[in-house]
């Protein structure tokens, strides 16, 4: 009777254990983290891995006839930490900013985002130079749509890019390209680019640079362009001049569903600024960028212009010297000149650099031209200043790009300088002529020509 007693406890024992044993259920991967909500931070050393790669989410559900255009991966909803610059100054706006008028192609673009971050400007609007069409294969880091995607793929969420044919609007004027080429140039490179980026990357044409057009500002070939900006929901940029003001409100009542940002010379402002205000009070789709090339302004001369020499180190200097003497003087007519807008109009002014010349990417320059932009815009109302630093252009335009990690893009950083009998060579191969725009066979040849060379071409690229 013990015996059989003892069976039956060590049976029961062996119940249990087995009980305890038994599989443990498999938890679900479609948990979601809770984001966190956007944060000013102070250190801005930002790079690709501030934003998790988990955040970053690829739609593979495209339509087999969409491969060929595939979209931009754009993550609207993804929480940007802004943050604040390093470089602060007594009595200045010390909060961070917007760039809205970026002229990109004089310095490399990781000296550039040294300079960016240094100065707390989180995002940028860049009026890169693109000329020709674009293809795949021969995508390159220092120039054209090759530049935009690998700074694009290091800086996420950072870059909105425009572009334009890389040619200034005088040489335009006098070659006489509005009323031939500029609508085809514009088009092709806008369709090439967009084979390869998606239709979402590019955000805008510009900078126009109609001040340098005897055609009015609502001449059909300019409303020819921006049409073609309409038809593919992206903004337009352009320079008015005061005695065309008229035309301006004309063209953003033709075009109600397209943003328009334009900046203007200080003259010119002066000129039209009531006309002017009373046309950003009356319309939702016309935004003013304040530049600090035109913040640096002295004697009826905008001095970032008045210094750019082939002689980089004696431009630094003279800009220096004017700047540490002059500074006070600028910021009060800056302040003058600007203050009555911002006023009248506080949700439609926004700031930029408007910095082209390659001595103004030195950090003595540049780090002046952002100082005395925060000293100007402490001249505001204190309910104004961050508006115009940063909230107008991050509501009106968003968050930068995001490129596609998988397009690829030659690295052409430790690559030396073509030689002329490299590039001429390149010329008589591909049967290059004397023209301003390739097309898309002869701009492959080329580039693929140099790639092959293993150096670098150094365009001097203009806006327009």
């Amino acid at each position: 009777m013990i015996q059989k007693e003892m069976i039956l406890v060590l049976v029961i024992i062996s119940i249990v254990l087995a009980g305890c044993t038994a599989p443990i259920p498999e938890i679900s991967d479609e948990v979601q983290e809770e984001v966190e909500p956007v944060e000013v931070i102070d250190n801005p050393a930002l790079n690709e891995n501030d934003v998790p790669k988990d955040e970053l989410v690829v739609d593979e559900t495209l339509e087999e006839s969409k491969v060929e255009e595939p979209e931009a991966i754009i993550e609207e909803n993804t929480e940007f930490q802004i943050f604040n610059p390093q470089l602060t100054y007594e009595g200045a706006y010390n909060g961070p900013l917007y760039g809205t008028s970026e002229q990109i192609g004089s310095a490399s673009m990781d000296s550039y985002f040294k300079n960016l971050d240094r100065n707390g400007i989180n995002f940028f609007i860049g009026m890169f130079g693109i000329s020709g069409e674009p293809v795949a294969d021969a995508l390159i880091s220092d120039q054209g749509l090759g530049e935009v995607i690998s700074a694009a793929q290091k800086h996420p969420y950072r870059i909105i890019p425009f572009f334009n044919p890389g040619i200034g609007g005088e040489t335009i004027e006098e070659k006489g390209y509005l009323t031939t080429d500029l609508y085809n140039w514009y088009k092709n490179t806008l369709t090439a680019s967009q084979k390869i980026v998606g239709k979402n990357f590019i955000r805008g044409f510009g900078e126009i640079e109609t001040q340098e057009w005897s055609a009015r500002h609502n001449d059909p070939k300019i409303l020819e362009l921006i049409t073609l900006a309409k038809q593919n929901s992206i903004h337009f940029m352009f320079h008015p001049v005061a005695d065309k003001i008229n035309d301006v409100e004309e063209m953003i009542e033709a075009y109600p569903e397209t943003t328009f940002l334009i900046h203007m010379f200080r003259e010119d402002l002066a000129e039209s600024q009531s006309q002017l205000i009373t046309i950003l009070q009356e319309h939702d789709n016309l935004y003013f960028s304040m530049d600090a090339a035109h913040i640096l302004h002295l004697n009826g001369n905008d001095i970032i212009y008045t210094y750019d020499s082939n002689d980089k180190q004696s431009a630094i200097n003279k800009f220096v010297s004017t700047y540490d003497s002059k500074e006070k003087s600028m910021i009060n007519d800056a302040i003058s000149a600007y203050k009555p807008l911002v006023d009248a109009v506080p949700n439609k002014v926004m700031w930029g650099t408007e910095i082209g010349p390659e001595y103004a990417f030195d950090s003595q320059v540049f780090d002046r031209a952002i100082k005395i932009s925060r000293l100007v815009i402490a001249g505001f109302a204190p309910e104004h200043q961050e508006a115009v630093g940063y909230k107008n252009a991050l509501r009106v335009f968003g968050q930068g790009v995001v490129a596609d990690p998988s397009i690829t893009v030659i690295n052409t950083g430790s690559w030396p300088e073509c030689a002329d009998t490299q590039t001429s060579a390149c010329d008589t191969s591909c049967e290059i002529p004397d023209a301003d725009s390739l097309t898309s066979e002869q701009e492959s040849c080329y580039q693929n020509c140099l790639i092959r060379k293993k150096c670098r071409e150094v365009l001097e690229m203009d806006v327009g």
